[in-house]
């Protein structure tokens, strides 16, 4: 895939993402994944499972939504992350959305190991296509 066609896939999953959080909090690994999905232009609530001063479960017990957006690393960690949010959120009937992260995770899997760098990567690869 070229570089214009990764970017411009990137760039509409981040609209798309931007719409839906305005409804469906988005759950992330750390305060840092935060900051980065602020600058992708992001406005929805972004909820930190490391960086909330309280163990996985009880984060995960706080969420009052009935449906969220899984956003987490796409490392090793991140994907086994993943799953242990997945089931434990489903044994609670919360919908659990992680088709932006796979959808991510298939474009840059080579790139980015985690969403703290994906709004470095986004900007570099706009740089690497001539205007």
């Amino acid at each position: 895939m070229s570089k214009t066609r990764k970017l411009e896939r990137l760039l509409e999953l981040l609209k798309k993402l931007d719409i839906q959080s305005e409804t469906t909090p988005i759950l992330v690994e750390g305060k840092n994944d935060r900051i980065s999905l602020r600058k992708l232009g992001i406005h929805g609530q972004i909820i930190c499972v490391k960086s909330s001063g309280h163990i996985l479960y009880d984060t995960l017990d706080d969420i009052a939504s009935s449906e969220i957006i899984l956003l987490v690393d796409f490392d090793e960690y991140g994907t086994s992350l993943a799953k242990t949010i997945l089931q434990y959120l489903e044994k609670k009937r919360i919908k659990v959305n992680a088709h932006f992260w796979r959808r991510v995770k298939a474009l840059v899997h080579r790139d980015v190991k985690d969403i703290e760098g994906f709004s470095s990567y986004l900007e570099k690869l706009k740089k690497s296509i001539p205007q």
